[in-house]
Order: structure tokens, then sequence, then C-alpha cells
């Protein structure tokens, strides 16, 4: 670890953490024998920006959440988190509105052990449930679940329904980009070529995969190779400057055109290519 990473985490609590971070990044900037990694750059950034981060930028909305009945029965919960690769989901009552609990796996490890599949959930909830607003910032959830040593929060609108849930896998992944492990279950990446020579891909689909799709490159190999860019999502991230609206339309190359078809609080998902009008028409 750099002297300047150490000088981060090693400061003392009265001291302003923001400051130091931006006196780093200025050091780093102006004197070349303080150099400090992209890697670390980017943590850094990072850092500052989740000061303005809200719960419900970075929250699973309700619509993706899985839920179960605290009703169904114990040996149906563990086929369904197995499948689905969960640790943990919270439990309802007579709706998902109404959270009771959050069961973890080890939970349904103790009753499969005895034998208890049949025993409905509520029988081992015991986890207390803690309810957020959407406006919490991201930074004080994170001290508040490390210091309560909770690992999941349910985000509750002005009426108390359920918005979304927020784990403290989420809040890391704010700082240190997304955390995959072996049992994460990932969707196949897709890029499919329609009739009118467009293309619509995944944004974390390989450049090299759209290139022998589309069948020119989308990417000038000097560019990529520079900037370190092999994914759809960082060269519309790269050619945009920022993190993009669903619908807006980004300029590339060449004439191609990038248009957004889904974002979320941190990233692009999903992208339709357009070839220049001399590409569709040479097909």
């Amino acid at each position: 670890m750099s002297e300047f990473m150490k000088k981060v985490f090693g400061l003392k609590p009265k001291e302003n953490a923001r400051e130091i971070i931006e006196d780093i990044l200025d050091e780093a900037g102006l004197d070349n024998e303080k150099e400090i990694s992209d890697h670390e750059k980017l943590l850094l950034n990072n850092v500052l920006y989740l000061r303005d981060r809200k719960c419900y930028q970075v929250m699973t909305a309700r619509a993706n959440v899985l839920s179960f009945p605290k009703t169904g029965k114990i040996g149906e919960l563990a086929e369904l988190m197995v499948s689905k690769g969960h640790s943990r989901i919270p439990i309802y009552g007579k709706d998902m509105d109404d959270i009771v609990g959050i069961v973890h796996i080890i939970d349904l490890a103790k009753s499969l052990i005895d034998g208890d599949k049949e025993s409905p959930v509520s029988t081992i909830i015991k986890n207390g449930v803690k309810f957020i607003s959407p406006s919490m910032r991201v930074p004080d959830l994170l001290s508040e679940m490390q210091r309560e040593k909770v690992h999941m929060a349910v985000v509750v609108d002005e009426y108390g329904g359920m918005d979304g849930i927020v784990t403290i896998e989420d809040l890391l992944e704010e700082i240190v980009g997304d955390i995959e492990d072996e049992y994460d279950i990932s969707e196949p990446l897709v890029a499919i070529k329609k009739d009118n020579n467009s293309i619509v891909a995944d944004a974390s689909a390989l450049i090299e995969e759209i290139n022998d799709i589309a069948g020119i490159r989308i990417c000038d190999d000097s560019l990529c190779e520079d900037l370190e860019i092999e994914t759809l999502g960082g060269l519309v991230s790269h050619y945009a400057q920022k993190l993009p609206n669903v619908g807006e339309v980004i300029k590339g190359d060449n004439g191609i055109e990038f248009r957004v078809l889904d974002v979320d609080s941190r990233k692009i998902k999903k992208v339709m290519i357009v070839l220049p009008h001399d590409e569709r028409n040479n097909k």
C-alpha cells in the first residue's frame, strides 16, 4: 500500500477525511514523486463521491427484490436461496410491505441438519429488521450497519411501504466496484444483431465480441489499448464522460452511435449500437 493510502486510512478521528483525500489527489497531480496508482485514485474519488449518495440511489428496487412468505416451508426457502445464490432473504407477512425479518442461510442450515423441512419459516426468524429512509446518506448507513452488525436494510417510503433493500455489499461496491464470488449467478452476455444493422448488447460484453458481430471495429485499437477499455459499457462511458441517461444517444467514432437502453445508479447496463449508413448500405 502506498504512503498516500496509509495516510488516508491511518488518519486520526478528529481529522477531516475529505480534506486529506483532496490533498492527496492534488499532491499526486502536482508532484510526480508522489504518484498513486490509477486504482487508488479511483478508490479515493469514489470515497469523495460517496458523500452525496443517498440510499435510494444504491438500493435494489422492490420489483427486483427476492423475498419469501413467513408461512412458507423451510425446505422450500432453502431450495430458493440455493437456486438464486442468496445468503440472506427478507421474509414478509401479509405482503412485501410487511417485512417481518431477515433469514440467513445459516438459520436454514441448522434446521435442515435437524431434519426439519416442513416447519414454517416464521419459526426460525430471529433477526430484527433495520428500516431506513430513501434519503439517508450512504456513508451514514454504512457506519450504522458496521456498528450494529447488520448486513441488510429495508428502504421504506413515507407511508411505510417497501421501496427496496440495501446490503452492506451494495455500499462497499460503491467504493471498490462489483464484488462477485463463486456463488454469484451471472446471466450470459447477450449481443444481438437486428435487421437494420443495429446491435443490442449488454454493456459488459467485450468490445472484441461486438467487433465480430458488427463486422467493423467500434473502437480504434490505439484508443482502447491506451485507455485499457475492454467492454462496451466502458467505451460508451468514455465517449459520454459521465453516466448517461436512458434514451441518450452518444456519438462514437466513424459515424457509430450508441443509444443507452438501460442504466442503474452506477453503470450502463444495455446499449443499442447503430452502425453508420454506409455500413448498413453495404450489407
